[in-house]
């Protein structure tokens, strides 16, 4: 793993982003913490009634992150968190004891079109777990985007090691990690793996920010936080691709 640290401030906007997930967590001391009765998941489940459609249980320790997510083993009552999604699929909430999280499929849109629901989730689990500190958070883009057999990855991802032509052509299986800290409590990991064969080749860049120290339990805190990383996750994207990219991602 390369690790750098970067300061910069690029924000650029995209007609045709390529995000097939998107989560923003909270995470609070000491989890798992204590189990939730059925009466505390029944109290969040009431405040997001438009999240009804389909719902799951997974282990406390199952990905945040759900595209593409190996099947999850059948949690235990004390150590579950609920998954439920809304009617279209487009949207996400998880809530459990330690844990919340929002989910985001694609018609991704913009940041700013999702804070509200962060806002009002990251509320919701406050006032349920009561927390006395925030161990962590987390935001996670995860991008898909397929070439062509005739595509050079190296001429897309702008860290794409330089393994020499016959490896790029041939679209060697990859995974290639960089981290990026940040000054301001923030450390964000850019990974490029290759995927799925089909059309084309998968490529897969993901870029995950986590807290690397405790956030106060308060829902400004929490927003604060995930603007600060989302400038963070997108200064770590931009960084990872090229002017190529941007071009199919029609930049506008």
């Amino acid at each position: 793993m390369y690790r750098a640290v970067v300061r910069a401030n690029i924000r650029r906007w995209y007609a045709d982003p390529k995000v097939a997930e998107a989560v923003f967590a909270v995470i609070s001391d000491g989890s798992p913490t204590s189990a939730w009765g059925d009466d505390a998941f029944a109290r969040m489940a009431s405040r997001f009634v438009g999240f009804q459609t389909q719902e799951e249980a997974l282990p406390l320790d199952a990905p945040l992150a759900r595209h593409r997510a190996p099947a999850a083993r059948a949690p235990g009552r004390e150590s579950r968190r609920i998954i439920r999604r809304s009617h279209d699929a487009q949207r996400a909430v998880q809530w459990g004891p330690g844990v919340c999280a929002y989910n985001v499929y694609p018609p991704y849109g913009h940041y700013e079109d999702h804070v509200p629901a962060v806002e009002r989730l990251a509320a919701a689990f406050l006032a349920e777990e009561q927390p006395y500190t925030l161990s962590g958070a987390e935001q996670r883009f995860v991008n898909e985007l397929w070439l062509t057999r005739s595509d050079r990855p190296s001429e897309l991802f702008s860290f794409y090691p330089p393994l020499g032509a016959e490896f790029e052509r041939r679209h060697v299986p990859l995974r290639l990690e960089v981290e990026v800290e940040h000054a301001d409590g923030i450390a964000v990991v850019a990974t490029l793996a290759r995927g799925a064969d089909g059309d084309g080749v998968l490529y897969t860049l993901e870029i995950a920010a986590r807290a690397t120290r405790g956030i106060e339990p308060d829902v400004t805190a929490i927003v604060e936080w995930h603007n600060r990383a989302h400038q963070a996750v997108n200064d770590a994207f931009e960084r990872a691709i090229t002017d190529e990219t941007r071009r199919r991602l029609r930049q506008v």
